[in-house]
């Protein structure tokens, strides 16, 4: 059988490791230059290099350092969703050059020494979470829940893709991918991320959309082997979503999809990865990792979660049911909203693959209450739950290799 790329967790942890002591150290060099070695102008310039804008926020430059750091939060939500690092560097180094450019001596410098000692990614973090947040309350407005039941069907690419491999995992019928659609998004991604022009649309990460072909048996010879190709190259051991972007449920399906494509080891080295990268704290999992230095994103929807954290259990790949311990509540508070939103319902959904695995009686007499028919995602999972039978909680790794009926 091929092998991912043939390195264990522990040489990709010692990878890692060594990226993160060269990466603070950089960071660490840098600071200390800009501090002592540049003068007055250095220290604006670290102020800004740990929060972009941070050097100008003082009575003459306030509304400028405002915009700056607005702007850097902005990119950073653009690495984030598509993977555009680049532009994150390009906005702190134009926040540190204006900081520099724009300093003057009339203040005391003690003033200047109280730098807030955090990152810019933690406050991008909080704004995600803020922004989940928002999200989250308008989609439970009765206006929100409108615009959510007509927006499901017109389902954004990748959710098409993750709802046709879940589907070919669980044997049932989904709706074709539109492949103008997936291969014009992954032009866009790539172009913006990384400067992709031309070629296959398909040739490096893009790991729902790659995932899904290859389960739905879409893809031919060439395409499997560049899928196999891609994840030996990948530190984390599976292809990213978006450039340097591993997803936590994309990455569990290409995972899914290598074991298929003949990689003995895929899951078990998935499985060690989500234990160490993904692993739980709080309650909550990280919906992505950066896989330069494995830096943990923000926390993953309680949907994607369950769904990711499900199929790992399915395939037998872990035993632990920590994870639903975690989602029970949320899945029963998603039950009890009903369907409207298609969040609540992938939730329920996963629920259900989860209460295959899991003695859990009046959990499950409250999740049969609501009708999966709605979200392709969500349609998808109930028929993967309906798929294994009950002796599989026995049997520690059902057979999802063949197609069965989901009747």
């Amino acid at each position: 059988m091929p092998s991912a790329g043939g390195a264990d967790s522990a040489f990709m942890s010692r990878v890692i490791l060594r990226r993160r002591a060269t990466a603070l150290l950089l960071v660490g060099v840098v600071l200390t230059a800009l501090s002592f070695g540049f003068g007055h102008r250095g220290v604006h310039a670290a102020r800004s290099l740990v929060v972009p804008g941070a050097g100008l926020y003082d009575h003459r430059h306030m509304a400028l350092g405002i915009g700056l750091t607005v702007a850097a939060v902005m990119a950073t939500y653009a690495w984030l969703r598509w993977g555009m690092d680049w532009l994150v560097l390009v906005v702190v180094l134009a926040a540190m050059g204006t900081s520099a450019g724009l300093a003057y001596d009339d203040h005391p410098v003690q003033a200047l020494q109280a730098v807030p000692a955090a990152h810019e990614f933690p406050l991008v973090v909080l704004v995600m979470g803020g922004v989940s947040w928002l999200r989250l309350a308008w989609r439970r407005t009765p206006v929100g829940r409108r615009r959510a039941a007509r927006s499901t069907a017109a389902a954004p690419v990748v959710d098409q893709c993750r709802a046709v491999a879940i589907a070919a995992i669980a044997g049932s019928a989904a709706a074709p991918l539109d492949r103008v659609a997936v291969n014009r998004r992954c032009r866009r991604v790539g172009a913006a991320a990384r400067g992709r022009f031309g070629g296959d649309a398909l040739r490096i990460d893009h790991a729902p959309a790659r995932a899904a072909l290859c389960l739905s048996g879409e893809f031919d010879d060439a395409g499997t082997r560049r899928l196999v190709d891609d994840a030996g190259r990948s530190v984390l051991g599976v292809p990213a979503s978006e450039p340097g972007w591993v997803r936590l449920l994309d990455g569990t399906l290409a995972a899914m999809a290598l074991q298929r494509s003949g990689v003995a080891d895929a899951g078990s080295r998935w499985a060690a990865v989500v234990d160490e990268h993904f692993s739980l704290r709080r309650g909550h999992r990280a919906g992505s990792v950066w896989t330069p230095v494995a830096l943990r994103g923000p926390r993953s929807e309680p949907w994607e979660h369950a769904a990711a954290t499900a199929l790992l259990r399915a395939e037998g790949w872990t035993s632990d049911d920590r994870d639903w311990q975690a989602l029970r509540t949320r899945a029963l508070a998603a039950a009890a909203r009903g369907n409207a939103v298609p969040q609540d319902e992938r939730l329920v959904a996963a629920g259900r693959v989860w209460l295959r695995f899991v003695d859990d009686e009046q959990a499950a007499r409250i999740l049969s209450r609501v009708t999966i028919a709605r979200d392709p995602i969500a349609v998808a999972l109930d028929a993967l739950a309906r798929s294994l039978h009950p002796a599989d909680r026995q049997a520690g790794r059902p057979d999802l290799e063949s197609p069965r009926s989901t009747r």
